[in-house]
């Protein structure tokens, strides 16, 4: 079954908690902050490795991991999923995805 608006929120939220573990310098440039969706084929990429080597720590791991292969098929079919209505333009979606710029993004701009 494809990934469901909770569940991405989810996946969301523990990078925002991955992030929030980083100092506020060390995190990236505030003024290269972007959304999740402005270019997502790296993350959805990473998701997936994770989800299919066990070290992520979202619940629904397994069943991700059996519904996205760990290939470029895998990847194309996430992020297709993920740009659907039903998700993309979910309200915890879209919070979860606000809260991870506002955390991401905090370092001062490259010299």
């Amino acid at each position: 079954m494809p990934i469901n608006a909770e569940q991405f929120a989810m996946t969301l939220e523990n990078m925002t908690k991955a992030w929030e573990g980083i100092p506020d310098e060390q995190r990236l440039p505030k003024d290269e902050e972007k959304s999740f969706f402005d270019d997502c084929k790296q993350t959805c990429e990473e998701m997936i490795e994770r989800w299919h080597s066990g070290e992520s720590s979202h619940p629904d791991r397994a069943a991700l991991a059996a519904e996205y292969g760990n290939s470029p098929e895998g990847i194309r079919k996430l992020q297709e999923d993920l740009f659907t209505p039903d998700i993309k333009d979910d309200p915890f979606v879209q919070a979860a995805d606000l809260k991870l710029r506002l955390i991401k993004y905090t370092a001062p701009p490259r010299e």
